[in-house]
């Protein structure tokens, strides 16, 4: 299950690679291709392991050939075929990849694939720390609020036992009372 679902989000990544080379042709600048990068980076990732719903795929043409020559299962997930068309279809896919960088320094000047990679880098880093930081405010006023809570019951209690206390001493005054045959 687990190579087709990556066997699925490498197809997804050679669509936006497609999509990206399209745009390429067409774009006179950077922001006509944006949104494919995008894509791209998406799916790359989550070819690269992070796939979170990932849809049951047909086998590829590759893994059903390795599939074929080793006579093995074409949906054991294990299977020397479905393990090797998944290494060499994200080998062609890496190669697809950076031949778009290529021709984006082509078309945009050299060095641009590598400064797009590492502005996104840069920002991915960005919205790391702030997820962090953010995940430090929030546990810190969880922390706040848990610290006021105590505070809170622990007032609530004493005026409990104060209220405790007096009433207590009010009782044991009106039984004296009563018992001395004042009440």
């Amino acid at each position: 299950m687990v190579v087709l679902e990556t066997m699925a989000a490498i197809s997804l990544v050679k669509g936006a690679v497609s999509a990206v080379n399209a745009a390429l042709e067409t774009a006179d600048d950077a922001s006509g291709i944006y949104n494919g990068l995008d894509k791209l980076f998406h799916h790359r990732e989550a070819a690269e392991g992070h796939i979170t719903k990932a849809k049951k795929a047909k086998p590829s043409r590759l893994s059903q050939i390795f599939s074929r020559t080793t006579k093995e299962d074409i949906d054991d997930d294990l299977s020397v075929g479905a393990v090797a068309a998944a290494v060499l279809e994200k080998k062609q896919l890496d190669r697809q990849i950076q031949n778009l960088g290529i021709r984006i320094d082509n078309k945009f000047g050299v060095g641009t694939w590598d400064e797009i990679l590492a502005l996104r880098a840069d920002r991915i880093k960005e919205r790391d720390e702030d997820r962090a930081k953010s995940a430090a405010a929030k546990k810190a006023a969880d922390k706040d609020f848990l610290d006021a809570l105590k505070r809170y019951a622990k007032i609530a209690g004493q005026v409990i036992l104060i209220l405790g206390g007096a009433s207590l001493a009010g009782w044991l005054v009106w039984v004296n009372r009563c018992v001395s045959g004042t009440c």
